[in-house]
């Protein structure tokens, strides 16, 4: 633990990039041990070039990119698009891993698919930073919430460092320079996020509440000043039942709810159907969380412009 922010596992490595062959070498022997049933054929590793990292989503690869500039290249193990919460490793995860020098993830439930793929490595694993350590959570149904993101101070005052002592600790030459950039990225954070208050100070108190697919926006709400009055599918994976479909319909009617929102990677059925059931007319399909979607919202900072965006338009 690292002032209270992150879990950084390290291990004797050595220096010079040749000394990692054998390393990468025990390591896809066995993580692909552990996920050939899914089929497939390993891939051939890439060519060294700069500090390689292993993000879990799409959202944490674009913050460390971020910070690691030129020095760094990253990957991300659930594609864009696409959701932690029912990811089954494939394959090429394998060499994805075996090409680390440093594994992110967030931790706190989120992408606990990777812990097996880690444990498989053994000795040979990269370090690994979990983000979300440390962090004051949010309990959902009595469960710690892990959408830590979706509040853009916790990005900068945790992720960040974090991210930066990282990086450094791999690559104590350009200490300086993810400094540098952890600084430049930590402003452009406040820009964003004065920009989401003055938007949502636009929506009148009555009708900053929010009724989502799924529970990825405590940390949002309790930041910009929301309710959340329900989640349609409290349970990742699990339809709500016909009777809790119904409380649900009770309560948005019981709050006066002007709309429901759900991302664009969920079917969009269970939210159109509680809308209808409670007589609410907004339906807004297309906000993001788990990951960045296409242009214009291909970034962390795109996509969290384009949640608020989405959200004023709704309830304003």
């Amino acid at each position: 633990m690292t002032d209270g922010r992150m879990r950084l596992v390290t291990r004797p490595r050595p220096t010079a990039r040749l000394g990692l062959i054998s390393r990468r070498a025990v390591l896809v022997a066995g993580v692909i041990l552990l996920v050939s049933a899914c089929g497939g054929a390993p891939v051939s590793p890439p060519a060294a070039a700069t500090v390689h990292v292993v993000a879990t989503t799409t959202v944490f690869a674009d913050i460390v990119r971020n910070i690691g500039g030129d020095r760094v290249s990253v990957v991300s193990i659930i594609p864009s698009g696409a959701g932690p919460e029912d990811y089954e490793p494939r394959p090429d995860d394998a060499q994805r891993l075996a090409d680390a020098d440093l594994i992110v993830s967030n931790g706190v439930g989120l992408d606990d698919f990777l812990d097996k793929l880690i444990a498989a490595a053994g000795e040979g694993a990269a370090p690994h930073l979990v983000l979300g350590d440390g962090i004051p959570t949010i309990n959902v149904g009595g469960e710690p919430n892990p959408h830590f993101w979706l509040d853009p101070t916790l990005v900068r005052d945790h992720y960040l460092p974090a991210i930066a002592a990282s990086l450094a600790k791999v690559d104590p030459a350009d200490a300086a320079t993810f400094e540098t950039n952890r600084a430049a990225y930590a402003a452009k954070l406040d820009a964003l996020d004065a920009a989401n208050v003055a938007k949502i100070a636009t929506i009148p108190a009555a009708n900053r509440k929010l009724v989502t697919f799924h529970d990825a926006f405590p940390y949002f709400a309790a930041h910009y000043g929301f309710e959340v009055v329900g989640v349609v599918m409290a349970n990742p994976g699990q339809e709500p039942s016909a009777a809790d479909l119904v409380a649900l319909v009770e309560k948005v009617k019981a709050a006066g709810v002007k709309a429901v929102f759900s991302e664009s990677q969920f079917n969009p059925k269970l939210v159109q159907t509680l809308a209808d059931e409670a007589g609410v007319s907004q339906v807004v399909t297309t906000l993001y969380n788990d990951t960045v979607g296409p242009p214009p919202k291909d970034t962390y900072l795109t996509m969290m412009a384009w949640n608020v965006d989405q959200v004023v338009q709704a309830l304003k």
